[in-house]
């Protein structure tokens, strides 16, 4: 494994790097150059002075860590200095200098004092720093966060010209967490920070291990080696100081404390004192501009913001406009555009989240609410993953729907037989060519699903996209079939292009049939039919993964192995699979059993030695063993049926002691068979 220096992080030169002012992305980005009121309303909000100041909360408010349960979570050691010096721990933190070195120890044991529920975080055994790398600059982190100078993205290494705004920094991830506590923040940031600013990026287990590796800069490859948390031994006496402490300082202003210790709303008397003056008592060290921009605001609070206005800070304030386009301002810079990857066969529409210009005169309310919920997902090829906003799932799509809402004439009613027509190949305009109908691949290139466009999209902006695609998204490949507004098909409904574009709305909202031109699987073609041997297949199964091995018995029961996590995972009667998407199509779907799934097994992943695959032989009759590894341990999986029940058969070197969980779907009624051995493990199931 090559090193991973996490110190590279605050090393590297190509990314311009913050001063000691607290850093805010969007204001850097976008206000910065150009002080004004509109930057400085920002900088009020995400700074916090909001919280303890008072003021219409037209933004998502900005909060700190939610703070019970701060000393099992980091080290005890950062926390006093952090608490000590805020920047010399967190270079751009929005946290100001608050309290005296002298007042440091007893906040400490306040906050261990506060009573709540925490269980001790799960570590991990085996990790792979080098493969958490790769999912740190995919993912979506090197977004908000710098880049490692070790990863080579596909487009090489980017010119340190080209990167134009600052990176959140990160702490010395090192000295504040353990492997396990990480872990427990990585896989949802949100229990912990409430206020969206470290969004839920849905990662897989896997993901989130050896990405926790990779930024603990873990060269050895067990976890169980690696210190947990040091325990905080908690002294009554400074605890009780800490109370006053905490409550003169306000902060619970900003983070989730108890009653006791909450203040009121101080308003501002006087813009040039307070935290703006040259020795305030809660020290931010603002910038110049910051200072220009809060000045500028505090001077005209009472002026309203316009609800377009509004709309464009939320985004800044959460960071979207670090992935996305809006009105021609955010994105991607030119250097971490290279860290955007997917389908380069789409172009840049293949890489790069789609835009949000219009996207409340777009997007349906509804589709808005599940996409940042996590509900909806239409472009599985983007690599960088759409993290979860749950809590602002209820206000953000009304906010846009609000600021980008104009009065337009609606689509006539469509007609779906005409929809589904215009899909299609056949006398159509070939849409399914290159998109995807739901689980059914295109017949070319994979863009987006466009089965979800009647729940998705509104009318009168898609007939506007249809017609000029690239004046909506610059550089797609998507071209217009209605140029000027008029239909390039004449023949289907005389050529109207209001008809046209509704019908395709009208089909999409059945839910019933396909475009016309998928070929016709109904003679089922490419199903496998094991007789007189077991057929063996790898693809993608629905609920098993992306490394389900299937194999099918002449006796007429079957299965699915997950070779991602080595157990048996699915068994099913009848029928066995149909191979034609997994044969011939180049983004194939996760696919079903032909037949009725009688008995799924548990993910068997966790509370054991994590087991890696090693492939699998056949014995004279075809059947195959699976082989994977425990540790130091070579296990052999055998599974057949028989008679109608299903015989599995696990075996190993019975002078050593395996660690490896059984489980057994709760549908079967099973029994260990009796000439078990050491070294040996024989189950039989059966279904009713």
């Amino acid at each position: 494994m090559r090193p991973i220096l996490l110190i590279a992080f605050a090393l590297l030169a190509n990314i311009p790097v913050a001063n000691c002012a607290p850093l805010v992305v969007g204001f850097e980005r976008f206000h910065a150059a150009k002080p004004d009121a509109i930057g400085g309303q920002l900088l009020y909000n995400e700074l916090g002075c909001i919280n303890c100041h008072g003021g219409d909360k037209q933004l998502p408010l900005r909060n700190g860590p939610v703070l019970p349960g701060i000393m099992s979570r980091y080290q005890s050691e950062w926390v006093k200095q952090f608490l000590t010096n805020p920047h010399s721990c967190k270079e751009g933190t929005n946290m100001p200098h608050l309290l005296a070195e002298s007042e440091v120890d007893a906040v400490m044991h306040y906050l261990a004092s506060i009573k709540t529920k925490t269980s001790k975080p799960k570590s991990a055994k085996y990790l792979n720093a080098e493969r958490g790398s790769d999912v740190y600059h995919t993912a979506g982190c090197v977004a908000c966060h710098q880049p490692g100078k070790d990863f080579q993205p596909p487009t090489g290494v980017p010119a340190p010209a080209s990167f134009s705004h600052s990176s959140i920094a990160l702490p010395d991830l090192k000295a504040k967490y353990s492997l396990g506590t990480l872990m427990d923040f990585l896989t949802d940031p949100l229990k912990i920070r409430t206020d969206n600013r470290m969004p839920h990026t849905k990662l897989e287990a896997s993901d989130v291990t050896d990405l926790a590796a990779f930024l603990l800069d873990m060269q050895q490859s067990d976890g169980s080696i690696v210190p947990g948390i040091k325990t905080f031994k908690l002294d009554p006496s400074p605890a009780k100081q800490g109370i006053d402490i905490v409550k003169r300082s306000g902060c619970a202003s900003c983070h989730q404390l108890p009653a006791e210790v909450r203040s009121e709303v101080r308003d501002i008397a006087n813009i040039d004192g307070g935290c703006m003056s040259s020795s305030p008592r809660v020290r931010y060290d603002l910038s110049q501009a910051q200072r220009a921009a809060l000045k500028a605001y505090l001077g005209q609070r009472s002026a309203p913001t316009s609800t377009k206005v509004q709309a464009s800070l939320t985004l800044q304030a959460l960071n979207c406009t670090q992935c996305h386009v809006r009105d021609g301002v955010g994105g991607p810079d030119t250097a971490r555009k290279a860290y955007f990857t997917g389908d380069h066969n789409l172009g840049d529409t293949g890489m790069l989240p789609p835009p949000l210009g219009e996207a409340g005169r777009k997007m349906h309310i509804a589709w808005m609410t599940d996409v940042l919920a996590g509900k909806k997902r239409i472009r599985p090829y983007l690599q960088t993953q759409m993290p979860v906003y749950a809590q602002l799932a209820t206000t953000l799509p009304a906010l846009l729907k609000k600021a980008d809402e104009i009065t337009e004439k609606p689509l006539p009613k469509g007609q779906p037989e005409a929809g589904q027509k215009l899909l299609g190949t056949m006398g159509g305009l070939g849409c399914i060519t290159c998109h995807r109908w739901g689980d059914r691949p295109s017949l070319g290139i994979q863009a987006l699903d466009i089965r979800s466009l009647a729940t998705r999209i509104q009318g009168p902006w898609l007939r506007d996209y249809l017609i000029n695609p690239a004046s909506h998204r610059p550089g797609t490949l998507m071209p217009s079939f209605w140029p000027g507004g008029k239909a390039a098909n004449q023949t289907i409904l005389g050529g109207d292009t209001d008809a046209q574009i509704a019908s395709i709305l009208a089909f999409s909202a059945t839910g019933n049939g396909l475009p016309e031109g998928y070929p016709a699987m109904q003679a089922g073609e490419f199903e496998l039919l094991p007789k007189d041997r077991p057929i063996i297949q790898r693809t993608f199964m629905e609920s098993v993964g992306a490394k389900a091995i299937v194999v099918g018995f002449p006796a007429g029961i079957h299965l699915a192995y997950d070779a991602d996590h080595c157990h048996p995972a699915l068994v099913w009667k009848g029928r066995f699979f149909d191979a034609y998407n997994t044969w011939f199509t180049r983004a194939a779907p996760f696919e079903k059993p032909l037949g009725d799934v009688i008995g799924r097994w548990p993910d068997e992943s966790s509370g054991a030695d994590a087991k890696r695959f090693g492939g699998y032989k056949l014995d004279s009759s075809g059947v195959p063993t699976f082989l994977f590894q425990v540790g130091s341990i070579q296990i052999q999986e055998r599974l057949e049926p028989k008679d109608g029940q299903l015989y599995r058969h696990l075996s190993w070197d019975s002078s050593k002691m395996a660690n490896v969980t059984i489980s057994h779907p709760p549908e079967a009624q099973f029994q260990e068979a009796a000439d078990s051995r050491p070294g040996q493990l024989h189950y039989i199931y059966s279904w009713k």
